[in-house]
């Protein structure tokens, strides 16, 4: 488990908070990186499984949780995935605050020495502190939300209840 206590699991992107949702190693100790669905004893439970077809599992819960049409929700899995060490053979941080992958050096906001940040992207973070220092949970949700709904084409209710939830995961909002 993270510090923060929730991790994501690096093959589905499942929140991992507690010991039971962590797959476990040959030795029996539990995975740091994948959740009991992806991984038991040391190996993948779907060793040939491809992205593709990882992303039509996920986009199918999300689309029937979320209301999300099944394409418009398969496509936005995949690119969820393409971001977790299983897909991109490495483990690519998020922001802390939106959850934005910070990918390339550009995606992350700056410490007040200047120097990059490795919690924060450019759009939350820039010179050592929050772009909207009073911004609350809340408030993000109902920022974020409307553009979820447009860009998945969503009903704004599940998009905000959607929204809700993962701002909860990230360090920022978790309380």
């Amino acid at each position: 488990m993270d510090a923060n206590g929730i991790r994501t699991c690096q093959s589905c992107g499942m929140p991992m908070s507690a010991e039971e949702h962590f797959g476990t190693e040959a030795d029996g100790g539990l995975s740091r990186d994948y959740c009991t669905y992806c991984y038991r004893n040391g190996a993948f439970t779907e060793s040939n499984i491809t992205i593709d077809e990882m992303a039509k599992i996920s986009g199918a819960m999300m689309s029937q949780l979320y209301a999300i049409p099944l394409e418009r929700a398969e496509s936005f899995s995949k690119d969820q995935l393409s971001c977790l060490k299983r897909w991109a053979g490495r483990e690519i941080p998020l922001c802390e605050s939106c959850g934005m992958p910070l990918a390339r050096d550009e995606d992350a906001g700056t410490e007040a020495d200047g120097s990059l940040s490795h919690a924060y992207c450019t759009y939350c973070y820039r010179d050592g502190r929050f772009t909207e220092p009073d911004l609350t949970r809340e408030q993000a949700v109902e920022k974020y939300a409307p553009m979820m709904a447009s860009h998945l084409g969503m009903p704004a209710e599940r998009a905000t209840e959607m929204v809700r939830q993962y701002l909860s995961t990230l360090p920022r909002w978790r309380e």
